[in-house]
């Protein structure tokens, strides 16, 4: 019996119905795939881009760490370095002093980098770093390498140690001499001989001796050690304040007790007045002037001349032209009339100079903050 009309479009209908919904699945599978395809790509690109936020944030901490240490600072407030893929906080944490003249600190560096996409990562290294004094040392209250004029019978320079044994680990095991002056570079005018080696000691000079003049200028300079030119083009150490940017620090309100700054004046003349009083490390990279009741603990290292007008008193020591290491011309130290004071004290000495400490890494001490 063969099939009539009817039979035959309703068998066509059937097939073509069957194709496209067919067709409909493959398309939803397809589709399925490729949204799946698509999460996964975009899973893989997230991670990629979070792993080299990650990378980049590391490489930002590590330099900001060796930028940190290769400028010699260690402060206790944060430091921020800027760099092309972020920026880097470096701040140290005090962890035990070794000895006298030697401190351990832990220096921390956190970089973060921003990725385009949004996002900020983050990540930390840390190192031990120990920092040592100065290695130069102080054999007078005054060491006056280009000479020492003294007007009048008034003012003391004293080598004598004011600091006592027990105040500080150096105080009180030694005197200095009260004078380092080149040979036949006193004078005195206003009552006073000329030399102490015509059995005259000149009044107001105390020490051991009260005054030594039996080298050339710049062999008195060699024994202070003082490597002068690396002070000055800053590969020795870096000034916590340098006078033409940042002016003179406030020592009334923002320098902490126990802070002892590293102050340099890099110019010709420099004049200091009894409200830059204070303590640390005075650098004048030309000659320096006093006015006024000027009072100062620790260390003046001064390239050229110092005049005193003043009756300023100096408890630490001080050293003057410098600037005859580099073959410059240097003028002598001028005490004019005044009850000035020129203390020699082993205490402030060794606090001003561990502010001249250099960190160095430890070896090994290296690691990742997790």
């Amino acid at each position: 019996m063969r099939p009539t009309s009817k039979e035959t479009p309703s068998m066509g209908r059937t097939e073509g119905g069957f194709a496209l919904v067919a067709v409909l699945l493959v398309l939803l599978g397809l589709s399925g795939l490729a949204a799946a395809g698509y999460l996964v790509s975009g899973t893989d690109y997230r991670i990629n881009q979070n792993h080299r936020a990650s990378v980049k944030a590391f490489y930002v901490a590590d330099a900001g760490l060796d930028h940190f240490l290769g400028r010699g600072r260690l402060p206790i407030d944060t430091v921020t370095y800027n760099h092309a893929d972020g920026i880097a906080k470096v701040w140290v944490t005090p962890l035990v002093e070794v000895d006298d003249s030697a401190s351990l600190f832990l220096v921390s560096s956190r970089g973060e980098h921003r990725a385009p996409e949004g996002g900020l990562a983050r990540r930390q290294v840390a190192t031990v770093a120990m920092r040592k004094a100065v290695g130069f040392g102080v054999n007078a209250a005054i060491t006056a390498a280009a000479g020492l004029q003294k007007n009048g019978m008034a003012g003391t320079v004293s080598g004598f140690d004011a600091a006592s044994a027990g105040d500080c680990p150096v105080g009180g095991t030694g005197n200095v001499a009260g004078l380092a002056v080149r040979e036949d570079g006193f004078s005195m005018s206003g009552g006073g001989a000329k030399k102490q080696e015509d059995d005259y000691v000149p009044p107001g000079f105390f020490g051991d001796p009260p005054i030594y003049d039996d080298l050339e200028a710049l062999a008195l300079l060699y024994t202070t050690g003082v490597p002068w030119q690396q002070v000055l083009d800053g590969s020795f150490v870096e000034a916590d304040y340098v006078i033409s940017v940042d002016g003179y620090p406030d020592f009334t309100g923002e320098i902490d007790p126990d802070q002892w700054p590293v102050i340099y004046a890099d110019v010709a003349a420099f004049q200091v007045t009894p409200t830059m009083s204070g303590r640390g490390a005075l650098i004048v990279r030309g000659d320096l002037k006093i006015d006024g009741i000027f009072t100062w603990k620790g260390v003046v290292l001064v390239g050229g001349a110092l005049t005193s007008n003043g009756v300023e008193r100096i408890d630490g020591a001080v050293i003057a032209g410098l600037n005859l290491l580099l073959g410059e011309a240097a003028g002598q130290v001028d005490l004019g009339n005044g009850n000035w004071v020129y203390q020699y004290d082993a205490c402030n000495v060794m606090n001003a100079l561990k502010g001249l400490g250099w960190p160095v890494e430890e070896p090994g001490a290296w690691f990742e903050v997790l």
